[in-house]
């Protein structure tokens, strides 16, 4: 276990090499006091987080915190963004957001707020109007879903349009 001090947060770093080597466990500190915040467990992934990146990105696969509403979840996702830029992430983070244990105060505008988003505009639409309209939502409102960070450029998801069909046009002259 290694205890080391970042971005003014005391944090214990484990990995249990026998059973899990490629996942990453942390418990989280207050800053100049050793009271836990929260817990995280993460692992460098090279699953591709959007089409067209070709990066490893850090999954999130658990996170929790100690008391909501205090800002523990900011300050561990912030956390988080960091040691995905330090493990060669370059920030991008993916993880479910996931209801299944409060389904009545699900973590997806949480998330959203932090500027996560999920892979379908309609769902961010509606994650959003949630948030402006200062709406609780629950399990029924919102399934798991799938979110990343920094969401997708708009300039980036318009290349990435116009790439795909560039290439089908390609693939159209070879059949005509």
């Amino acid at each position: 276990m290694e205890q080391i001090l970042l971005s003014n947060l005391t944090y214990k770093h484990s990995v249990n090499k026998l059973t899990h080597p490629h996942l990453h466990i942390f418990n989280i500190y207050a800053e100049n006091k050793m009271q836990k915040i929260g817990t995280f467990v993460c692992h460098k992934s090279g699953i591709p987080l959007r089409p067209g990146y070709k990066g490893s990105v850090l999954a999130i696969d658990y996170l929790e915190v100690t008391e909501t509403d205090k800002g523990a979840g900011s300050t561990i996702l912030k956390f988080a963004h960091e040691y995905s830029q330090k493990i060669g992430c370059k920030g991008y983070m993916t993880l479910k957001a996931d209801g299944s244990f409060t389904p009545k105060k699900i973590p997806h505008l949480f998330y959203r707020k932090f500027g996560f988003s999920s892979f379908d505009p309609k769902t961010d639409k509606k994650l959003d109007t949630f948030i402006h309209q200062n709406k609780n939502a629950t399990s029924v409102d919102f399934p798991s879903l799938l979110m990343h960070y920094p969401p997708q450029d708009k300039t980036e998801s318009r290349k990435f349009v116009l790439k795909n069909l560039l290439k089908k046009l390609d693939i159209l002259k070879i059949f005509q």
